[in-house]
């Protein structure tokens, strides 16, 4: 927003920058590369884009093999300072290796390897690192897991078997293992069972929680997701626990307090109906932004606010409730700055200041100063005739509105170039983009002889050159229709062979 706005500005520094050439070296006057190429037969000099150095094989960049030996002062500032070598990692940082914690004290949060620091030194995202045994003060946890870490299980530490890697049965004596363990007096409420011993079952009704099974009680086969016995649609159908009884279909909820990714849902669980957008069951903060409403339950419209900070027509979504900003800018982008919240601010997309009173709320556009940056109609202006938005303005999307005869002072033009690039880079037009009417060979928009001249891309373009166009490599004559005047040859003659140059053969008798 910032940088369009200033394109007004570029005449004066044009104008400037001619009053004071002769005092500035090269590489301050030169064209500036737009791949990173530099010196030698590209006449390109650098960038702090790309580096303020050119090196001797021709590129930018910003370390001594840039800067050294063979550096091209032409071509860019040999004298740049190096940029400070990078700390190594120490306590603090992002895990570079997987490991946290510790003596090094690395932390997982942002690290490839996963947010979650467990309690023997390394990042991850299983529930081995993020459950019970995850260190927070290195990384991100979970809620607290129902899973044993130690074999143990049963009524006396509460604790299952079920994905703990002992086995997924508790024994009679309160151990996880397989086989033996899975049979006679197995404690179906802790794991899975061959079989089921009659002290399982439930005596008044109540499962779940309890360890009891509603499998063979008189109260009904099924256990509810609030844990209670019973035989109808309510305990049988959704939330039912499937581990507890009989279910009228399979069930998939949460018994470690994870969701989501794992398919796993929230609803029913014992640590709350809402799925986060990070994949951990909860109630309150879990339910709003970000909320899965695929895998539990969700506040309503908590789907439609914004969790990655973009807004409007990139995705639907709004700022209103995100923890990036409440205003919504032209570019869809979740804010509390002036550039987010005035001119070209989303009002159907979160808050605006005052300055966005002056978005179309009709669909009209242009002679009623209005426009449609921010609209619910399209962000173009359209056209009819040869009026542009003069007398007959529409807000609206598509080639249509935001191509030919679009109006720029009241809209964004998807077929106006916005940052100089046009034609065979783009598809883009530089007519009416404020930076040069002419797209040069090159694809940038400009108004030099360099761009209107020899090679100007007439379908992305307005003011080409139709005569006297300034050779740009040295070819002229009536065949090319190119002269030597006006341009890098100015003040060179056109010899006989079509080629400009100073010599006599060039510019002798004759000639």
């Amino acid at each position: 927003m910032k940088f369009v706005g200033l394109f007004w500005l570029l005449p004066a520094i044009v104008a400037a920058q001619s009053a004071t050439t002769a005092t500035l070296s090269p590489w301050q006057t030169g064209e500036v590369t737009p791949d990173g190429t530099c010196g030698g037969d590209t006449g390109f000099v650098c960038s702090p884009v790309w580096g303020a150095c050119c090196s001797k094989d021709g590129v930018c960049g910003r370390s001594s093999k840039f800067c050294g030996d063979g550096c091209q002062n032409k071509a860019g500032n040999c004298n740049a300072a190096a940029p400070a070598p990078e700390a190594p990692p120490g306590p603090g940082s992002v895990s570079p290796d997987g490991s946290c914690g510790g003596t090094n004290k690395f932390v997982c949060g942002g690290s490839t390897f996963g947010d979650c620091c467990s309690t023997q030194g390394w990042c991850g995202k299983t529930p081995a690192h993020c459950g019970n045994l995850c260190d927070p003060a290195f990384g991100t946890c979970g809620p607290p897991s129902n899973v044993t870490v130690d074999g143990q299980c049963g009524p006396t530490n509460g604790k299952i078997c079920l994905d703990s890697g002992f086995g997924n049965c508790c024994s009679v004596g309160g151990w996880c293992g397989s086989d033996a363990h899975c049979g006679a007096g197995c404690q179906k409420g802790f794991g899975n069972c061959t079989l089921t011993d009659a002290g399982d079952v439930s005596t008044d009704g109540f499962c779940g929680k309890n360890g009891k099974t509603c499998k063979g009680s008189t109260f009904g086969d099924c256990c509810s997701a609030e844990g209670y016995c019973g035989k109808d649609d309510g305990h049988c159908d959704a939330g039912c626990q499937s581990k507890f009884g009989s279910c009228n279909a399979e069930t998939n909820i949460s018994t470690d307090g994870f969701c989501g990714k794992n398919g796993k849902t929230c609803k029913g669980s014992t640590y709350g109906d809402c799925c986060s957008a990070q994949g951990y069951c909860g109630k309150d903060a879990h339910c709003d932004a970000g909320c899965q409403t695929a895998f539990g339950t969700c506040k309503a419209d908590s789907d439609k606010v914004s969790t990655d900070g973009r807004c409007g027509a990139f995705n639907g979504k709004t700022c209103k409730g995100s923890t990036f900003g409440e205003c919504c800018s032209t570019g869809d982008w979740c804010g509390s700055k002036a550039e987010h919240c005035d001119a070209g601010c989303k009002s159907a997309f979160g808050t605006c200041n005052g300055a966005a009173s002056t978005i179309s709320t009709d669909g009209f556009c242009g002679k009623n100063g209005k426009t449609c940056k921010g609209s619910t109609f399209g962000d173009c202006c359209s056209a009819q005739g040869y009026y542009c938005c003069s007398q007959h303005g529409y807000c609206g999307k598509g080639d249509d509105f935001c191509r030919t005869g679009c109006q720029l002072a009241f809209g964004l033009c998807t077929g106006i170039s916005a940052d100089s690039e046009c034609g065979s880079r783009n598809g883009k037009t530089c007519a009416g983009s404020g930076l040069g009417n002419c797209c040069s060979s090159n694809g940038f928009c400009g108004s030099t002889a360099s761009h209107c001249g020899q090679g100007c891309q007439k379908g992305a373009s307005s003011a080409c050159l139709t005569k006297d166009i300034p050779s740009l490599d040295s070819t002229c004559g009536s065949k090319v229709g190119l002269t030597c005047a006006g341009g890098p040859f100015n003040g060179q003659c056109c010899g006989s062979t079509g080629f400009c140059g100073s010599t006599g053969t060039h510019c002798g008798s004759g000639w």
